[in-house]
C-alpha cells in the first residue's frame, strides 16, 4: 500500500485564516468525499445529463443547477427513449439517485425532497406504464455449504477447465473458502481497475488544478491494489491444551472492506485444519505460502512446517514473512510474460472480472441453474452466521452499520418452518434446507453452451444484419481510399474511425445475441427436463443408470489425478498420526501440481457418424490454424468473410515479426520434412506452390504488394533494359510526378507479377531509386 508523508503542522498567518473562511462560505457545502466506485458512477451519469443538454443545446452544468422536477423528469425519459437496454424500474430509480449525487456535489445543496417525491410517483406511474418497465424483483440465489461442496468437488476432481497454470487452480478454491468463511465482498479478495479520468471528473465544477495536486500526493506511480496481502494473514502455531499435536491456525484481517476510505475498521477472522480437506483453508494457504517462498524462516517444505513444536514458557509461534513479500497479493492475476507463455505474476493481485469467470465457468460446469457469483456466497455465509450468532455478530461479519441492510441479502425462501410451528412439531430442517439453496435444481447434465438451433438465430436478427451490411460498405470505402485496411489504420482517416466503430459495435452484438442465446438454450432445459424426465418415467423407459450421465475425467496430469484423490478422501475414520501423513501427502500433491500447466485435453477419435473434417485448407480460412490440433474446431477451420480477412489474420496473430524468427509450415507432409522458413517472402511462395493457397494480392489498383516481383521497364528506353528487382511499397509514392522532382527519381512502367509469374497489368509509377 502506498504510504504518505504527514504534512508539516505551522502557525499560519491571521490573513490565511480570514481568506479561508471566505473561500467556505462562497463555496458552500463540502464536497463530500464518495468512494472511487460511487464517483464512477457519477462519472457516467454526468456523461448521459451532458449528451441530454447537447441534445438541447443548453450548457450542462448550468442545466443541472437550474433544474426542477420537470427537467429530471425529461431527462429520464430521454434516457429511456435513447438507451434501449434500460428496463427495470429499479434502474431508473438508480439512475435519478446518482444524478441527485452529482448535483449535491455540484451545487453544494440537497434536491427538494418534495420534488423528488413527485418524480419517483412519475417514475412509478408514467414511465413505468408507458415503456412497460419491468418491476419483478429477481431472486438472489443462496449457496450454502452443501452448495460450495458441490462446486469444490467439481473444480478438484470433475472440471476440465484449462488454467493458465495450476497455481490459479489452487487459489481459486482458497478464494471461494475465505469469502464463505468471512462472508466478505470480492472486492477485498480481487483489485477492480477503475478509470482515473472517471474518477475525477464525477461532478461539474471540480477544480482541475487541486486534482492534479491531489493525484500527485495521494495517488502512488504504480496500482495499489487493496487487497488481502501476506501481511494480512498471520499463520500461527498454537499450543494444544490435550497434550496432541499443536494447532496450526489463520488470522485473516481484512482492512480494505466497503468505506475503510471514511472508517477504517478492519476484521480478524480465525481459520482452523478441518478434517474434511475440501473444505481446509489452512491446507491450500500453506501450499501457496510454500510455492511463493514467503516464509522469514527456513521452511522449505510442508514437513519442516509440522516438525515446528511450541516450546515452553511460549503458548504459541507465530510464522513470519519475508519483508519483500508482506505486500505482494496472495490472489495474483495470470498475465503474459516475455517469453510468451502465460503464468501467474508476481506482484498483480487477480482481477475482480477473472474471479467472476472463473466462478461462473465452475457454476455452469457443476451444473447450477443459476448463474454463480460471488455474492452467492456471501449471502449463504450470513445465513449461516444469522442462524447461531447474535444480531450485532452478524452485523460485524456482515460489516453493515444498519441492522435492517441484511434484509437485502436475505434467503426469499422463508428458512422458518411456518408449518412445524402452527402445528407444534419439531422443525424439518433438513428438508428446509435442501429446498431453499441453489443446489436444489442442480443438474450436470445442463447445457452449457447455446444450442446450433439458438446459434442459427442469430445469423437472421436484424440488427445484426444491418451493421454487417453496414461495416461491409465501410470496408469497401477504406479499401477503395487506402487501398488497405492497415494502411488505413497507419493514417487514421475518418473512414476507417467510422469502419472500426461500426465493427467493434458488430462484436458487441454478436457477443450479446450469443450470451442470449445460451440463456435461452439452459432456460429451456431447466424448465422441460422435469417434465421429460417424469414423463419417461410414466412410460417406463426412463434410464436412470447414472454411468449414463456421470463425468468421467481423465486429467492429463498425473499431480492432477493423485490430488483429487487425497482431497476428497475420508479421514475421519483414520487416527491422529495416520490423518497428519494423509494431509502431508496432499500437501505435497498440491505443491507439485502448483509448479505445473495443465495442456488441452486431447481430442476424442471421430466416430464413424463424425462428419469428415475438411483435408485441405480454403483460402479464406487461416492455413496456421487449419492444422493446429491443439485448439478448438470452431477456431481452426474458422472461415473468414473472405480471403483478404483470413491473409489479415494470418500476418498480423502468426507471422508478425517473422524477420526476426523462423516459421515451420504446419502441414502433416510438410512437418515430417521439418520446412523451416526465414523470410516472408519465401513462405508465401511456399503456401502459393506446394499448397494453392495463394492469398497474398493486393486489390486492384495500383498499391501493390511488397512480396510480389516487379519487372520495371523505363519507359523511355528500349524493351531490351528489362531488369527484375524487389522494390518494398515505401519506395512507390503514386503515378504522378512529386511536386519536386529530385535526381534520384525515375519514371518507370511496372508489370506486376505474382509467384507464379502470371502478369496483373502495367502501371507507370515514379519510383525513388
Amino acid at each position: 500500500m502506498a504510504l504518505t508523508k504527514a504534512p508539516d503542522r505551522i502557525q499560519r498567518p491571521p490573513e490565511y485564516y480570514r481568506s479561508k473562511r471566505q473561500r467556505l462560505a462562497t463555496d458552500g457545502a463540502v464536497k463530500k468525499r464518495h468512494a472511487p466506485t460511487t464517483k464512477v458512477n457519477m462519472h457516467g451519469v454526468k456523461l448521459k445529463w451532458t449528451r441530454y443538454c447537447a441534445y438541447l443545446c443548453t450548457k450542462a452544468e448550468d442545466h443541472l443547477l437550474q433544474s426542477k422536477k420537470e427537467d429530471i423528469m425529461t431527462f429520464l425519459e430521454w434516457m429511456l427513449d435513447m438507451y434501449k437496454r434500460i428496463r427495470k424500474r429499479s434502474a431508473v430509480h438508480a439512475y435519478k439517485r446518482i444524478l441527485f449525487q452529482v448535483y449535491r456535489k455540484s451545487a453544494g445543496v440537497d434536491f427538494d425532497k418534495l420534488a423528488n417525491e413527485e418524480i419517483n410517483d412519475y417514475i412509478n406511474g408514467y414511465l413505468t406504464i408507458k415503456y412497460e418497465l419491468d418491476t419483478s424483483i429477481k431472486e438472489k440465489p443462496v449457496m450454502d455449504v452443501d452448495d460450495v461442496y458441490l462446486v469444490l468437488h467439481h473444480h478438484w476432481v470433475h472440471d476440465t477447465s484449462v488454467f493458465p497454470d495450476e497455481r490459479q487452480r489452487i487459489q481459486l478454491a482458497l478464494m471461494i473458502l475465505v469469502q464463505a468463511y468471512t462472508a466478505t465482498r470480492p472486492r477485498v479478495l480481487a483489485y477492480k481497475k477503475l478509470s482515473k479520468e472517471a474518477i475525477y471528473d464525477h461532478y461539474f465544477g471540480s477544480d482541475e488544478e487541486s486534482q492534479l495536486k491531489y493525484a500527485e500526493e495521494w495517488d502512488p506511480k504504480e496500482d495499489d491494489f487493496k487487497t488481502i496481502c501476506y501481511r494480512d494473514v498471520k499463520l500461527v502455531l498454537l499450543k494444544n491444551p490435550d497434550g496432541g499435536r499443536d494447532l496450526p491456525a489463520m488470522e485473516v484481517t481484512l482492512r480494505f472492506t466497503k468505506g475503510w476510505e471514511r472508517r477504517e475498521n478492519p476484521k480478524t477472522f480465525i481459520f482452523y485444519e478441518v478434517d474434511t480437506f475440501l473444505f481446509d483453508a489452512i491446507l491450500l494457504f500453506l501450499s501457496l505460502a510454500l510455492l511463493d517462498n514467503a516464509f522469514a524462516a527456513e521452511l522449505r517444505s510442508v514437513e519442516d512446517f509440522y516438525k515446528i513444536r511450541v516450546r515452553a514458557p511460549r503458548r504459541s509461534l507465530e510464522f513470519d514473512w519475508k519483508d519483500g513479500i508482506k505486500d505482494t497479493p496472495i490472489f495474483r492475476q495470470a498475465l503474459v510474460t516475455h517469453e510468451g507463455t502465460i503464468q501467474t505474476s508476481p506482484t498483480e493481485a487477480i482481477h475482480y472480472h477473472t474471479y467472476l469467470y472463473y466462478l461462473q465457468r465452475l457454476g455452469l460446469m457443476t451444473g447450477f441453474m443459476q448463474i454463480l457469483n460471488p455474492y452467492c456466497i456471501r449471502r449463504g455465509s450470513g445465513e449461516a452466521v444469522e442462524a447461531v450468532g447474535t444480531q450485532a455478530q452478524l452485523q460485524q461479519v456482515m460489516q453493515h452499520i444498519d441492522a435492517a441492510t441484511y434484509q437485502a441479502y436475505i434467503n426469499q425462501r422463508v428458512q422458518c418452518d411456518t408449518v412445524a410451528a402452527f402445528l407444534g412439531r419439531p422443525s424439518n430442517k433438513a428438508l428446509l434446507k435442501a429446498a431453499g439453496h441453489m443446489s436444489r435444481s442442480v443438474d450436470p447434465r445442463a447445457p452449457t453452451q447455446a444450442s446450433t438451433v439458438k446459434l442459427n438465430e442469430i445469423d437472421t436478427d436484424t440488427t445484426l444484419a444491418k451493421l454487417i451490411e453496414l461495416r461491409d460498405s465501410l470496408s469497401s470505402e477504406v479499401r477503395r481510399e487506402s487501398g488497405t485496411i492497415k494502411d488505413a489504420e497507419s493514417t487514421g482517416t475518418k473512414l476507417y474511425q467510422m469502419y472500426r466503430t461500426v465493427e467493434s459495435k458488430v462484436r458487441s452484438t454478436r457477443a450479446y445475441l450469443r450470451k442470449l442465446a445460451k440463456t435461452a438454450t439452459r432456460k429451456e432445459f431447466f424448465d422441460t427436463i422435469s417434465t421429460t424426465e417424469i414423463n419417461a418415467q410414466l412410460r417406463n423407459d426412463a434410464d436412470l443408470d447414472a454411468g449414463d450421465w456421470q463425468p468421467q475425467t481423465d486429467h492429463g496430469l498425473t499431480e492432477r489425478r493423485m490430488l483429487a484423490e487425497l482431497i476428497i478422501a475420508d479421514t475421519s475414520m483414520l487416527d491422529g498420526p495416520t490423518r497428519l501423513q494423509h494431509r502431508l501427502y496432499t500437501t505435497h500433491a498440491m505443491l507439485s501440481l502448483g509448479v505445473r500447466k495443465e495442456a488441452r485435453a486431447p481430442k476424442s477419435a471421430p466416430t464413424l457418424n463424425a462428419p469428415r473434417r475438411p483435408q485441405k485448407c480454403e483460402k479464406d480460412q487461416c492455413f496456421m490454424c487449419f492444422w493446429d490440433e491443439g485448439i478448438a474446431p470452431n477456431q481452426r477451420f474458422r472461415k473468414f468473410y473472405s480471403p483478404y480477412r483470413s491473409r489479415d489474420h494470418l500476418l498480423s496473430q502468426h507471422l508478425k515479426n517473422m524477420g526476426q524468427r523462423f516459421v515451420q509450415c504446419p502441414a502433416p507432409q510438410c512437418a515430417e520434412k521439418k520446412a523451416i522458413f526465414h523470410t516472408l517472402p519465401s513462405f508465401q511462395r511456399h503456401l502459393a506452390e506446394h499448397h494453392d493457397y495463394d492469398i497474398f494480392k493486393r486489390y486492384k489498383g495500383h498499391h501493390c504488394f511488397s512480396t510480389w516481383r516487379f519487372c520495371l521497364q523505363p519507359v523511355d528506353r528500349l524493351p531490351v533494359s528489362k531488369f527484375t528487382s524487389d522494390i518494398p511499397d515505401r519506395h512507390i509514392r503514386s503515378k504522378t510526378p512529386p511536386k519536386q522532382v529530385l535526381s534520384g527519381v525515375i519514371l518507370v512502367r511496372v508489370a506486376a507479377l505474382d509467384v507464379r509469374g502470371q502478369s496483373h497489368g502495367h502501371l507507370d509509377l515514379w519510383v525513388v531509386q
